[in-house]
């Protein structure tokens, strides 16, 4: 073969100029993840890994995979490189269509051209086109035969019987290669033979009913398996090999080609009409997701046992806020993807038998790392979280599947002019296959409509419609401040001033602003939302932000504020009435009470300068309440010399509880993979390229061991358990903490990660602050201790 693997690619690589490696790693952009790669041999290897593959051949449309499929074809038939006349031919068209096809393959260093023909990395010699019902190659099916075996094909089909193996099999590959002599030969068979071996040929490779006339498999198709037609298999079943399908095939076979991209039916619209829906679904989801904190914050949200989030949460999140299921579903997801929602374990540990104690419930609380975002910000974090939903560091192999779904459709829409709607779903489909082969097409289309009714609860879809934050959302990892520009101008449509009415309502037109919404909800109960929500003053609902620390004067000066015009009087003279009754009764909290019989001897404890701390306070001649628990004011009693008594709120004594081992600690829940609240910054193809091709393009691997063996010949030849710890998870590719002594003197703690070693210097990439440094090794101190 040709092409060997990375060195192939490597050579080909360095051949390019900047302009043409910076194409490449702009259409591979999962290559420049931390930590970015030093050199071309890095890159290479990145190009060649599974997941980059599987992230590049992806999104390809269907021309690009077909010309990978026939250009796999002619290798399988011992063409390399594969000659672009050859492809042209399997396909059906002209060789200038195939190289543009694979000129575009280059860009993405799945293919590049070369003498003529088309090289493929060994990695994609595979057998793509075995969808079309197309086996493995003759050369690789007669490979497992011996010397006796093909000596004795080779005198069936009249070939010479003697030579050496490797003889034997290019006789043989010539042969069944040469289509016209294995029509030839078939034609010759029993006719009944002849039409199934016709059937499989079709149909095949594989052949698993071969009876004719009630006879075995075997006895009705010996003909076939003497003569390499048919190869048997372990179960009794039937193989047809790659030439011989071909050959009956025809030669005027080619491999399925649709160049063409089928076309939309589409309906004229305005674009400013649909961001103007588009704008009202955002800002109601975003009041969905503000309340949906709200609730949280207030009181946590309870999770199964299993950590999810279960139907009857849901449900009752819903009908608390006004919102659909779908809604609050989907703002749940989005808010823990951001993790301004987390699980943490809340409420005290259940009771259980036993030594170890059952753990404490899991509940999604608000993530106190996080101030709470402005609306834009919040608006900004939702959408970028459901376009592309971050892994966890260093996964390079993290692929989101729903997400693939949604950048599809949303490039797609973004092919059609501003505000122009897809008019039917069948059509868009079909495109969608088109474009993306690659993806299953039974769940195509169930996928596409979740991700249209996701979107369209998002504001990124409006009436089978492209909003224009959903146009900036494919360019967000290139241009963020498009997104956040289209964000501001999307959240500057809510509303922010209220109707209000005498009969005690306040009337929205159009979506209220966050601010807004949330005062509102504070002083008033919302009744009804859609084209305009509204929401009603009772004695309770003002009275509910009285209790919130609302006084008659702020909460008025907030309600005018937003007013458009005077408030009405009859709103005023509820506040202010409220206002008047609001604190007329007090309720103290109180965590115990000391009761007696003789009044004297209570006035003297209340007065006790060693019981201040109690915070004592005479509600009764013979009452007096403590701001400590029972426990903590029994001690204190008894240790100013009194001896009170224990007792339960129904007057009955308790006794002193049995000392008890104290239970272990419940597990550590696990936290949430961090997730960069913000998407990490956008990579410059162009001057990586430029420090690709600069850069030595290989060096050798570092070696295992080596690392622990260069910090120990910088301290005497001795390293601690955990410093040799540290060098070999960094050989084995894990990030770990380090302390540094800079040139200043002052010592930096590191992250640091993709170690090599250059002398007595250590280059390797520091995570927090993005960057390869060289640090010295007299300087370093591998771990934290």
């Amino acid at each position: 073969m040709r092409v060997s693997g990375t060195e192939d690619l490597l050579d080909w690589l360095a051949g390019l100029d900047e302009k043409q490696l910076a194409t490449v790693l702009q259409h591979r952009p999962d290559t420049l993840l931390p930590p970015w790669p030093r050199r071309l041999d890095v890159l290479a290897a990145r190009l060649l890994s599974s997941s980059s593959l599987s992230d590049a051949i992806g999104p390809l449309p269907t021309p690009y995979v077909q010309v990978l499929h026939a250009v796999q074809l002619c290798f399988a038939l011992g063409h390399d490189p594969a000659p672009i006349k050859e492809v042209a031919r399997w396909l059906g068209t002209n060789p200038a269509t195939v190289e543009s096809i694979v000129d575009g393959l280059r860009d993405r260093a799945l293919a590049w051209r070369e003498d003529e023909g088309v090289v493929l990395p060994e990695v994609l010699h595979a057998e793509g086109y075995g969808q079309y019902g197309l086996g493995r190659s003759m050369a690789d099916m007669l490979q497992n035969l011996g010397n006796p075996d093909l000596r004795r094909l080779s005198g069936t089909l009249g070939l010479p019987q003697t030579g050496t193996k490797r003889e034997l099999l290019e006789n043989l590959v010539a042969f069944y290669r040469d289509g016209d002599r294995i029509r030839e030969l078939v034609a010759t068979a029993p006719a009944k033979a002849r039409a199934t071996l016709a059937e499989i040929a079709a149909n095949g490779p594989d052949a698993e009913d071969l009876s004719i006339d009630g006879l075995t498999p075997v006895s009705a198709m010996t003909w076939a398996f003497e003569r390499a037609l048919l190869f048997s298999t372990y179960v009794g079943t039937g193989y047809m090999a790659l030439e011989v399908s071909l050959a009956l095939r025809g030669p005027d076979y080619h491999l399925p080609f649709a160049p063409d991209k089928p076309e939309l039916p589409t309906s004229p619209g305005d674009a400013e009409h649909t961001d103007t829906l588009a704008s009202a679904a955002t800002l109601r989801l975003l009041d969905r997701a503000t309340a949906t904190l709200d609730a949280a914050a207030a009181e946590p949200l309870p999770l199964l046992k299993d950590g999810n989030v279960g139907a009857r949460l849901i449900k009752k999140l819903a009908k608390d806020t006004g919102a659909s299921v779908p809604e609050i579903e989907l703002a749940l997801d989005l808010l823990l993807e951001t993790r301004l929602l987390v699980a943490e374990e809340t409420g005290p540990a259940p009771s259980g038998r036993g030594r170890k104690a059952p753990p404490r419930p899991l509940g999604l609380v608000p993530n106190d790392e996080f101030a709470r975002p402005e609306q834009a910000e919040l608006a900004f974090l939702l959408l970028t979280a459901w376009w592309s939903p971050a892994p966890a560091a260093y996964e390079h192999d993290a692929t989101d599947v729903a997400a693939g779904y949604r950048q599809l459709a949303v490039r797609l829409l973004a092919e059609l002019e501003p505000g122009t709607a897809i008019a039917d779903q069948a059509a868009f489909v079909r495109l969608a296959e088109w474009r993306a082969p690659m993806l299953d097409e039974e769940e195509l289309d169930e996928n596409l409509q979740a991700v249209f009714a996701e979107g369209e609860l998002l504001g990124v879809f409006a009436s089978g419609a492209l909003s224009t934050v959903g146009r900036a959302l494919d360019h967000v990892q290139t241009d963020e401040e498009q997104l956040r520009r289209a964000v501001e101008a999307l959240v500057s449509r809510a509303r922010t001033t209220a109707l209000f009415g005498t009969d005690l309502t306040a009337i929205v037109p159009g979506s209220p602003g966050t601010r807004l919404t949330a005062l509102l909800d504070r002083v008033a109960d919302r009744e009804a939302q859609g084209t305009a929500t509204s929401w009603r003053f009772t004695p309770a609902t003002v009275r509910r932000a009285f209790d919130q620390g609302a006084t008659a004067e702020t909460l008025l000066d907030e309600l005018g504020s937003i007013a458009q015009g005077e408030l009405p009087q009859p709103l005023i003279y509820l506040v202010n009435d409220v206002a008047r009754r609001h604190g007329e009764v007090r309720v103290t909290e109180v965590a115990s009470v000391v009761i007696g019989q003789d009044p004297a001897t209570l006035a003297e404890i209340a007065a006790h300068r060693k019981l201040a701390k109690l915070g004592l306070r005479a509600v009764a001649p013979t009452v007096l309440t403590s701001t400590m628990d029972a426990a903590s004011t029994l001690a204190a009693l008894r240790e100013a010399g009194y001896a009170p008594t224990h007792h339960e709120a129904d007057g009955s004594v308790i006794l002193p509880a049995t000392a008890q081992q104290p239970r272990p600690a419940p597990a550590a829940v696990a936290s949430t993979p961090a997730r960069t609240v913000t998407p990490p910054p956008a990579e410059d193809p162009v001057s990586h390229a430029s420090r690709l091709l600069a850069a030595p393009r290989s060096a050798p691997p570092l070696a295992r061991g080596r690392l622990a063996k260069a910090f120990s010949d910088h301290r005497g030849g001795r390293l601690t358990p955990e410093q040799q710890r540290v060098c070999w998870q960094l050989e084995a590719g894990q990030p770990v903490p380090v302390r540094y002594r800079e040139e200043n003197g002052e010592t930096s703690s590191l992250l640091i990660h993709a170690p090599e070693l250059d002398g007595d210097v250590l280059d390797a990439w520091c995570v927090h602050e993005h960057e390869y440094r060289r640090l010295a090794l007299d300087r370093l101190e591998p771990g934290m201790s």
